[in-house]
């Protein structure tokens, strides 16, 4: 009776091991997002349907958001494991920020000819690459909604 209690006990206990061990082995922790908000302008006017985007240089975790009609925008962790909650990690960050917006369209010479589609910025290019856009951002441990990008055309 001792020896069916005992292996009733260790087959419980291997079953609890082998239950807890794939959700215990899937990767590290992730890091806290917190609220990434704000408003891109240009001259002083909103910019709608623009892309925002935070590249940090010390880890893999960038964000991106996009603005709405008010120039609003919030980002999100660009990585599958957030699945798309709003936020970002607090850090310091390299900013781009880009519209395309269609250019000049021309038809084929004929219908099996396909129709030549021109893409283009609709904001300074230089705001468009970290490279020379000279934005940075650092967003605080505790959030932030007045994370705000004042462009200006000339």
């Amino acid at each position: 009776m001792k020896n069916q209690f005992t292996q009733a006990i260790s087959a419980f206990a291997i079953l609890c091991f082998l239950l807890v061990l794939p959700t215990g082995c899937r990767g590290k922790k992730l890091p806290t997002i917190v609220k990434a908000e704000g408003i891109v302008t240009l001259d002083g006017s909103p910019i709608e349907n623009a892309t925002v985007s935070f590249i940090s240089e010390r880890t893999d975790y960038h964000a991106i958001g996009n603005t709405d009609a008010q120039g609003k925008f919030q980002m999100r962790v660009a990585r599958a494991e957030y699945e798309g909650k709003i936020g970002a990690c607090p850090g310091e960050y390299k900013v781009e920020i880009s519209k395309t917006v269609l250019g000049d369209s021309k038809p084929g010479k004929s219908d099996d000819e396909p129709v030549s589609i021109n893409l283009r910025n609709a904001i300074p290019t230089k705001y468009t690459t970290i490279a020379t856009s000279n934005l940075v951002v650092t967003v605080p441990d505790s959030g932030s909604d007045k994370l705000d990008f004042e462009l200006k055309s000339k």
